[in-house]
């Protein structure tokens, strides 16, 4: 109980813009750039995220993990880099993301929206899209697949990647249970770090609540946020000490 009452107060809490922008990324305001550090990031440790397949530059080998491609093959060669947490969860509560802005014109005067829109005229946006602590490599084919679904549990056992055990159905994924937890301490990072932006619904909240503590903090896991804390310049308080499920930090 105590420990549901420090998250939702987190989930909660009401911030000044200046506490918010202390809390996530300030360093990195490009995606593009943010790729190339991933990808150095995981140059020891060459595996993607969702099926734990192995691979080299950027060619997957389909082999170290019984993948199977499903329908596009160029993209199922290849890695991407994977948003945990969709732009499209937090990007929708940007209005030039809904409505467009009038920065955002076309060569024939008509305003476009999205997030092409929104990386012209907010920092906040870009900032939140380059954060490293939300991104993970990802089989090409599988991060198109996904695009901007939430997680859930899917009943039954809807694969269509061969021995890659993640289940994409009816705008739903689930993902294996080794990256449960780290799936939702992604999301209570973003969700914490920049609060207002509606990333966790009521709904599935207690359902990351419990994947954060049925998959508790792996040596891979701590390694790697301790990384990119270092390289980022700001801290993720919800990945603790190897084998625990993360601390939770106090309101500011």
């Amino acid at each position: 109980m105590i420990r549901l009452i420090i998250l939702l107060s987190l989930f909660l809490c009401q911030c000044t813009p200046a506490q918010q922008s202390l809390r996530g990324n300030t360093k990195i305001e490009s995606f593009s750039k943010a790729k190339k550090h991933i990808y150095r990031l995981f140059s020891k440790r060459s595996a993607t995220f969702y099926c734990g397949c192995t691979y080299s530059g950027r060619v997957v080998d389909h082999a170290s993990c019984n993948y199977q491609v499903r329908k596009n093959a160029k993209r199922a060669g290849r890695t991407e880099i994977e948003h945990v947490v969709p732009a499209h969860a937090f990007g929708q509560s940007f209005k030039a993301w809904r409505r467009g802005d009038s920065k955002c014109k076309r060569k024939d005067g008509r305003l476009f929206k999205g997030r092409k829109c929104l990386r012209m005229v907010s920092r906040r946006f870009r900032l939140m899209e380059a954060d490293l602590f939300n991104l993970q490599p990802s089989v090409g084919e599988v991060n198109g697949d996904r695009s901007n679904y939430s997680v859930a549990m899917i009943p039954g056992e809807k694969r269509h990647y061969g021995g890659c055990d993640v289940e994409i159905f009816n705008r739903k994924i689930e993902p294996r249970p080794a990256i449960r937890g780290d799936i939702a301490r992604s999301y209570f990072y973003m969700a914490w770090a920049y609060p207002g932006t509606g990333i966790i619904s009521k709904k599935n909240r207690p359902l990351l609540m419990q994947w954060d503590r049925q998959d508790p903090v792996s040596p891979w896991e701590f390694e790697r946020v301790r990384q990119i804390e270092s390289l980022q310049g700001n801290k993720n308080p919800f990945v603790g000490a190897v084998g625990t499920s993360g601390s939770r930090p106090s309101d500011p």
